[in-house]
């Protein structure tokens, strides 16, 4: 009779050990998932943080080298032109020179693309009535209505941003069919709120290849990097409104 109850511990003593080590088990699969998410969004984070400076590093070279060569190039035509009788040849000079600055233009565009010049020197605003400018341009009609200092927010968050504000007006003249469009940017608590809003067509947020061909998970790693977060509203027919908020945006 006395066994049983021995034999009874015994039986509790390896169920539990067993546990012990199945809740081990689990637990060292979960932090080596949570290491290896962390490990991810690391090298995302440093990823998009080495675009973002070669993107500016390659604006300033296309901006402060290659334009002032393709201007100096310009001049020399001019020169050569002036000295020609006006025949065939200085003709074509005069076109060639034009080319020169069309081409110089373009290159302009392209570095200011990459990288606006005017986010580094003037702030989040003002390098958001550029982009306004831009796509108004291409057909948009963008309300902006900005209540922020022009030193108001830092550059790393000044430039996760504008990138949201850039990809966001993409998508409303690429899939939203709607001709106008809503830029705020105001100080929200200790961030700083920007949203973008259509009246378009909207989507389904919860689509995973809605928002993969809307670069909408490019935008949220961006907003995270910067301890912030991205709100996507939007049904079908109803439009679109999209919201980042980045804490510590404001400067004391």
């Amino acid at each position: 009779m006395s066994e049983a109850p021995e034999l009874w511990w015994i039986f509790i003593a390896a169920t539990l050990t067993g546990l012990i080590l199945v809740a081990a088990f689990v637990a060292s699969i979960v932090i080596q998932q949570r290491r290896f998410l962390s490990t991810t969004r690391a090298f995302g984070g440093r990823l998009l943080a080495a675009q973002e400076e070669e993107r500016a590093r390659l604006a300033r070279e296309l901006h402060d080298d290659l334009i002032q060569r393709v201007a100096m190039l310009g001049q020399e035509l001019e020169q050569l032109e002036h000295s020609l009788p006006v025949n065939g040849a200085g003709i074509r000079l005069a076109g060639i020179r034009e080319e020169l600055h069309d081409l110089a233009g373009e290159i302009r565009r392209l570095a200011h693309r990459m990288h606006p010049a005017v986010l580094d020197h003037l702030g989040l605003s003002a390098a958001l009535v550029q982009l306004v400018a831009e796509f108004e341009q291409l057909g948009l009609r963008v309300d902006m209505d900005s209540a922020l200092p022009a030193d108001a927010v830092a550059p790393a968050v000044s430039t996760c941003l504008y990138r949201v504000a850039q990809e966001a007006l993409r998508n409303v003249v690429r899939h939203s069919g709607a001709g106008r469009a809503q830029l705020r940017l105001r100080p929200d608590g200790r961030g700083v709120l920007l949203e973008v809003e259509d009246a378009g067509r909207g989507f389904d947020p919860a689509s995973s290849n809605a928002r993969a061909g809307l670069g909408l998970t490019s935008l949220s790693e961006r907003i995270r990097l910067v301890q912030g977060r991205l709100s996507i509203r939007s049904e079908p027919g109803l439009g679109t409104r999209i919201s980042a908020w980045a804490p510590a945006g404001i400067r004391p």
